[in-house]
């Protein structure tokens, strides 16, 4: 006997799904919803079989070298009987329960559609004997306008759950790392919450997908103490005489990220804005994106009984004002927040062995020196130079870069037939950036990375290696200049026009490095 499912009266729209806005991230998110609320719905019964551990969603993507890839979303969640069965391929069927994640009961139509031009269908119910199939031609009824959909059912292993749905002839293909990453990425952000519990596993052509949690910032007191920068949120907006409740909460990250930072806003605990480069950071509590509280201010904002977009990729308050007044009453209660978060800076680190090492190289390779040789002295450091990750201060405290490794070196070189050795220190100064003093056979070079007039660019790494190539050349061209005085008396000019001439001599190797 054939059986069949009415579609009527919206056939031709079938083909319109593909023109609406979504990402592949976003569609399939509307797969995953279906799959979790059924685990939800029916966790009681799942739950108590011996042989269910938890929820597994498994999304296969398959390139095929024809170009017809395809896409298959499975999950061993409570499955369909026949009455959700025509509800998930029937656009006018909403689901029972309007409060999950599947509440307009148009996802998995609309999602498969935008994804591709055909798609079939496969589910079975913990409990039932029946399973069930059908596929959806989209062209096909577009163009026919046809009533029914056929669908299929065969015998079914009672203990057997499941649905699985599959899509080919694509309208939009998930290619390229940084594609594939970044839907990765941002499922693991949408279903972090149950993620987090454990009892729901999603899969990525095998991958099993997690969600980095974020360090929030915590500041040393002076009784030794530390100060964790989060603020918890439990505020009601009020809007046209509804009470709308927004709980969760607003921190400062440990380390500063332009494309992390910002708020995850949640709904029925799953995010609607929110993941790589997709946080909500209204400019009013964010400012601008070369603003520190821009890279600094997260939180996690669960708003449940707000109303989102048929997409669920956004909320539902462009009218009336409602975001507005949803960031006035934010704003109040984390101005602490943003106010420290811009007081926060990250002393960069820069390692003694490489910074020098690289400056001697480049003078050799440019023609200045030759034949050099470095050996790096291990001394007793100060804990602070050996202390692991980035140092954050506050903006009054020092800034400067932490220099790691042996704070004294042994450089020694020739230029021009002469040999010379340098002692190469490291110390902090209050009055001189360098000394360069002879002592015995060797020459002494003192450098301080802190002095004042270097401040801001001492907090710059970059500015330490730039500083200690230009430092060999000073001391290079003051030595040079010295021996080259007959009276012993040097005119300043020399030691200038002297400079010149290395740093030109320096350049040139640059200038043909980009010419090449």
């Amino acid at each position: 006997m054939e059986n069949k499912i009415n579609i009527r009266p919206t056939t031709g729209v079938y083909a319109t799904y593909k023109n609406l806005r979504y990402e592949p991230w976003t569609a399939i998110a509307e797969f995953v919803d279906n799959s979790t609320q059924s685990f939800f719905d029916h966790q009681e019964e799942l739950t108590s079989m011996a042989n269910f551990g938890k929820l597994v969603v498994e999304i296969t993507y398959e390139q095929m070298p024809d170009g017809n890839d395809t896409l298959t979303i499975k999950d061993n969640a409570y499955g369909m009987e026949i009455e959700d069965f025509e509800r998930a391929i029937k656009i006018d069927k909403p689901p029972l329960n309007k409060k999950g994640r599947n509440e307009f009961g148009m996802g998995l139509k609309t999602a498969a559609c935008w994804f591709g031009n055909f798609w079939s269908i496969v589910s079975t119910q913990l409990g039932s004997d029946i399973k069930y199939s059908a596929s959806v031609n989209v062209e096909k009824i577009s163009e026919t306008h046809e009533d029914y959909i056929d669908y299929d059912m065969e015998k079914s292993d009672l203990g057997e759950h499941f649905t699985m749905l599959t899509i080919s002839n694509l309208n939009k293909k998930i290619t390229g790392g940084k594609t594939i990453g970044k839907v990765k990425s941002l499922l693991a952000s949408i279903y972090r919450e149950d993620l987090r519990r454990g009892d729901i596993s999603i899969i990525y052509n095998g991958t099993e997908l997690f969600f980095e949690e974020v360090e929030i910032y915590k500041e040393k007191l002076h009784d030794g103490t530390f100060k964790e920068w989060k603020t918890d949120i439990d505020i009601m907006v009020e809007h046209e005489n509804q009470f709308l409740p927004v709980r969760g909460f607003v921190a400062i990250r440990q380390k500063g990220s332009v494309s992390d930072a910002g708020l995850s806003l949640l709904r029925r605990k799953r995010v609607i804005v929110g993941g790589v480069d997709q946080n909500y950071r209204p400019k009013e509590i964010f400012g601008n994106s070369n603003d520190f509280p821009y890279q600094r201010i997260f939180g996690e904002l669960h708003m449940d009984e707000w109303k989102v977009t048929q997409a669920k990729d956004n909320f539902d308050w462009h009218n009336g004002g409602l975001e507005e007044k949803f960031i006035e009453t934010l704003i109040p209660l984390i101005e602490d927040l943003i106010k420290k978060s811009a007081k926060i800076r990250v002393r960069q680190k820069a390692i003694s062995t490489d910074f020098i090492s690289k400056a001697v190289e480049e003078l050799a390779d440019a023609g200045i020196i030759e034949n050099p040789k470095i050996t790096f002295i291990e001394e007793g450091l100060k804990e602070e130079f050996i202390e692991q990750g980035s140092l954050i201060v506050d903006d009054n405290e020092d800034t400067s870069v932490i220099i790691e490794g042996p704070k004294t070196s042994e450089v020694s070189l020739e230029r021009n037939g002469v040999h010379y050795n340098f002692l190469v220190n490291f110390k902090d100064y209050s009055t001189q950036w360098v000394l360069i003093k002879k002592e015995n056979s060797s020459y002494r070079i003192t450098l301080n990375m802190k002095h004042p007039f270097f401040k801001p660019l001492i907090d710059d790494s970059k500015f330490i290696e730039v500083m200690t190539k230009f430092v060999f050349s000073m001391a290079i061209a003051e030595i040079e200049s010295t021996v080259m005085s007959p009276d012993s008396r040097i005119d300043p000019a020399d030691i200038r026009i002297k400079m010149n001439t290395l740093l030109e001599e320096s350049l040139k190797l640059k200038e043909n490095e980009l010419n090449e």
